[in-house]
C-alpha cells in the first residue's frame, strides 16, 4: 500500500460479472494531479477507454465509480462523488452529502470501482478492509427508504455484534428468564451508510439516482440507471479505521475556525436552500413556473407557499446535518394535509431545487382558476395544501430514486403541450395532465417509475420525450417548449433576468445544464469576467475532488482549500495554482470526453450550437416581475455563440472555433498522454 497521508492509497475494484474483488493503488503523482471525485474519476472514465461511442453506459463494460477526496472524514461538509458514464451519453458526474464519505474514507478506501453485470440483484458490503458481494433479490423492489434500512441492518462492523455485556450470571433468576440477555452490542445504532436505488433504477429510467439518508440524492445523469443495468442494488459501507494526517494539530486548528464561521450564517441554519424561493421569485426573477413560461408572480404572495419560514412551521421535525456541519440544511419534515395521500408523509422539506422543479413548475402554487400574472385569491389552507403538494411529490421522486429536476421538468413540459393542446390525453395513456393537479403528476410519475406504455419513452427524460412527441404528431413546434440544455433539463435557474444564471454559464459547463457550475458572478458582469469565470469553474471542480459541499465553500476560503489539504496531505507546496489546475484538468477531461463519447464531428452544430438550448431563453420576454420585458443576451442568439463563447473557450486555451483543447495546454496540464488522442481526433 502507498504510504502517505490524506488517502488510504487504495481504491477497491469490483467485478460483479466474476465477482471477483482487487485493489488498485495510484501511485501519489496521480493523487497530486487530480485528488480525487471529478477529478479522479474523469482520469480512470479516460484512461480505461470508457469515452469511446462503442462503450455503453447500460452495458457491463461501464464503470461506476464512488469517490472520496483527501480531506474527506473527519472534516467538515465532506460529499461523496460518483462518477460514469451517462445513459444520456456525456459524462455523469453527480455528488452528495450524508455520512457515507466519511465511512467510506474510515473503512480504508479512497473509492470504489464497479464494473461488468451481476445474475441477480446483489448489494457490496463493505466493512474495512473486507469487501463481500451479497444478494439484494429480498430488496429488489423495494423504495430507496426502506431498502437502506433494511440492508444497513445486514453489514455491522465486529463491535457492534459483540457480545453483551450484561450475562445471566449477572441477573437473578427470574429476570434471566423473563428477558435473556442477547448478543447485540451496539447494533441497535446501525452505523453503516448505504446509497441505494429505487424501482426507478431498478427498470432503467435514464435519470434514476442513487440515494443515501432517504433524501440525499446523487441528484443527476442516471447513476441510478447506471447501477441498475448492473443488478446492483445498493452499496452498504461501516468502517472503522480513522484517517492519517500530517499535521493533526493544525488541521483540528482549521477545522474549528470553519465551523466557526459556519455557526454564525444565519440563512443555512435557518431554512438551508429553501430560504431562496422569494428572493428567486420577487427579486431575482429566476423562478421556474409553469414550465418557464413565467419566472415571477405577479403577485409576490404567491411564492409564500414555499417560503422557508413557512414551509418550517408547517411542517418542520428536526434538523439534520453531514458530519462536522455547522449549516445543517437539510429538515426532515412531516406533512399535515387533509388528503389522505399526503398526510404523515415524512419527507425533507424541501430543498430550493425541489420547490422549483416539482412546486413552482408544475403549477402547484397558484390559486384554483388562476394563472402567475393574477392576483393571489387563494387562503391559508390553501397554501398549506400546495406546500404537502411540493413535499409529497418530492418524496415519490426520493423513494423511487429518481432526480425530481428532470422529473419536474418533464412533467412541466407535458403540461404546457396539454395547455396548447398540443397532445391529447390518448397519446399519453389517457392522462390529462393539468397545471396543479397531483393525481395526473402521480399517474405520470407511475408511468415513468416502472416503464409502463408511455413510460418507456418518458423514461428516457424532457429531450427525447418531446422529440418523440413531435414526431409521432408531426408537429415540430412541440421542440420549442422542451426546456433543456445539451438534453438535459434546465434546473431551477433562470436565465432571462441576467441576476441567476447568465445564459454563457449555461452553455460552457461540462456536467449538462449544471446548476452549481462556479463562476456565475463572473459570468453576470457587464462585460463578462471571462478570467473570472473559468477560475470560478475551475475552483468549482477542484473542490467537487477534494471533495467537500460547495455550499460551505464560502467558509472554507484559500485557508480551507489550501491549508487544510496541507494539514492532512503534508504537500507544503501545494498552492492555488496547483489547486485550480487539479479543476482545470477535469474540465479539459470532461468536456473531450462528453464529444468522444457521442462520436460529435461538428460540436458548433451537433453540442455547442443555439438548437441545443430553449429558444424560450432568447424569444420570450419575462411577462412578469422585476424584470420584466428581458430576454437573454436580448434576444441575441449570435452575440452568445458566435462572439461570446469563442472568447470563453480562448481563455480557457481551447481553440475558440470548435471548442477542443489545444495540445499546447493539455501538455501544460500534464495530461496530454491520456487526452491528446482524443482531442486531435476532435480537431481533424
Amino acid at each position: 500500500m502507498n504510504n502517505f497521508y490524506g488517502f488510504t492509497g487504495k481504491i477497491a475494484r469490483i467485478d460483479l460479472s466474476s465477482g471477483s474483488v482487487t485493489t488498485i493503488t495510484p501511485p501519489e503523482e496521480v493523487y497530486r494531479k487530480y485528488l480525487g471525485g471529478w477529478a479522479m474519476g474523469m482520469y480512470f472514465l479516460i484512461k480505461e477507454g470508457l469515452a469511446e461511442p462503442d462503450k455503453q453506459a447500460l452495458g457491463p463494460d461501464n464503470m461506476l465509480q464512488l469517490l472520496v477526496g483527501p480531506v474527506t472524514g473527519i472534516a467538515p461538509n465532506p460529499r461523496t462523488a460518483i462518477v460514469t458514464k451517462s445513459p444520456y451519453g456525456f459524462n455523469c458526474i453527480t455528488f452528495c452529502g450524508g455520512q457515507g464519505g466519511a465511512n467510506l474514507k474510515f473503512a480504508g478506501w479512497d473509492g470504489l470501482q464497479i464494473v461488468g453485470k451481476a445474475d441477480k440483484p446483489v448489494y457490496l458490503a463493505v466493512i474495512d478492509d473486507h469487501i463481500e458481494i451479497r444478494s439484494a433479490e429480498a430488496f429488489w423492489g423495494m423504495g430507496t427508504e426502506e431498502a437502506e434500512i433494511e440492508m444497513r441492518k445486514n453489514v455491522l462492523a465486529p463491535l457492534e455484534v459483540s457480545g453483551s455485556t450484561l450475562a445471566e450470571s449477572d441477573m437473578i433468576k427470574k429476570w434471566a428468564k423473563l428477558r435473556p440477555p442477547r448478543k447485540q452490542g451496539i447494533g441497535g445504532k446501525r452505523l453503516a451508510s448505504a446509497w441505494v436505488i429505487g424501482p426507478a433504477g431498478e427498470n432503467g429510467v435514464w435519470f434514476a439516482n442513487m440515494v443515501t439518508e432517504g433524501a440525499r440524492a446523487h441528484g443527476r445523469y442516471g447513476s441510478g440507471a447506471v447501477a441498475g443495468s448492473k443488478n446492483l442494488k445498493g452499496i452498504v459501507v461501516r468502517g472503522t479505521r480513522g484517517q492519517k494526517f500530517a499535521d493533526k494539530q493544525k488541521f483540528l486548528r482549521l477545522m474549528n475556525n470553519i465551523q466557526k464561521r459556519e455557526g454564525k450564517s444565519h440563512f443555512w441554519r435557518t431554512y438551508g436552500t429553501a430560504g431562496a424561493s422569494t428572493r428567486e421569485a420577487n427579486i431575482v426573477g429566476g423562478y421556474p413556473i409553469r414550465n418557464w413560461q413565467w419566472e415571477s408572480w405577479a403577485d409576490p404572495k404567491t411564492v409564500k407557499t414555499l417560503s422557508g419560514p413557512f414551509v418550517d412551521q408547517l411542517s418542520f421535525a428536526r434538523k439534520q446535518a453531514c458530519p462536522g456541519c455547522a449549516l445543517h440544511c437539510m429538515y426532515p419534515a412531516r406533512v399535515t394535509s387533509e388528503n389522505p395521500l399526503l398526510d404523515q408523509t415524512i419527507t425533507d422539506m424541501p430543498d430550493w431545487e425541489a420547490m422549483g422543479m416539482v412546486g413552482g413548475n408544475i403549477g402547484y402554487l397558484e390559486a384554483t382558476g388562476t394563472d402567475p400574472g393574477d392576483p393571489y385569491t387563494g387562503t391559508f389552507d390553501d397554501m398549506t395544501e400546495n406546500a404537502s403538494k411540493t413535499q409529497y411529490t418530492t418524496w415519490l421522486s426520493d423513494n423511487a430514486g429518481m432526480d425530481f429536476i428532470e422529473g419536474g421538468a418533464l412533467v412541466g413540459l407535458l403540461m404546457e403541450l396539454r395547455q396548447r393542446a398540443l397532445v391529447e390525453p390518448a397519446d399519453l395513456d389517457g392522462i390529462d395532465p393539468g397545471w396543479g393537479d397531483l393525481e395526473s403528476v402521480k399517474a405520470i410519475f407511475e408511468k415513468i417509475i416502472y416503464r409502463k406504455g408511455i413510460g418507456r419513452i418518458l423514461g428516457k427524460g424532457v429531450y427525447e420525450t418531446a422529440r418523440y412527441l413531435s414526431k409521432k404528431k408531426d408537429n415540430g413546434a412541440i421542440m420549442d417548449y422542451c426546456m433543456t440544455g445539451k438534453r438535459y433539463a434546465q434546473p431551477a435557474h433562470g436565465t432571462r433576468s441576467n441576476h441567476d444564471r447568465n445564459a454563457l454559464d449555461y452553455v460552457t459547463v461540462v456536467r449538462p445544464c449544471e446548476h452549481t457550475g462556479g463562476g456565475s458572478a463572473a459570468f453576470r458582469k457587464t462585460p463578462i469576467d471571462y478570467e473570472g469565470a473559468v477560475e470560478g469553474q475551475n475552483l468549482n471542480a477542484a473542490i467537487n475532488s477534494m471533495i467537500y459541499c460547495l455550499f460551505a465553500s464560502g467558509f472554507w476560503g484559500d485557508e480551507g482549500n489550501l491549508e487544510l489539504l496541507k494539514a492532512v496531505t503534508g504537500w507544503s507546496d501545494f498552492n492555488k495554482k496547483a489547486l485550480l489546475e487539479v479543476g482545470e484538468r477535469a474540465y479539459a477531461l470532461s468536456k473531450l470526453f462528453n464529444l468522444r463519447s457521442q462520436n460529435i464531428k461538428e460540436p458548433r452544430e451537433e453540442w455547442d450550437s443555439p438548437k441545443m438550448f430553449p429558444g424560450r431563453w432568447f424569444k420570450e420576454p419575462l411577462p412578469t416581475g422585476p424584470f420584466k420585458g428581458k430576454t437573454a443576451f436580448d434576444g441575441d442568439i449570435a452575440r452568445l455563440f458566435d462572439e461570446s463563447l469563442p472568447k470563453y473557450w480562448k481563455q480557457r486555451g481551447w481553440s475558440p472555433d470548435r471548442g477542443i483543447p489545444e495540445k499546447e495546454k493539455l501538455e501544460k496540464l500534464d495530461i496530454a498522454q491520456i487526452a491528446e488522442d482524443i482531442a486531435a481526433k476532435l480537431r481533424s
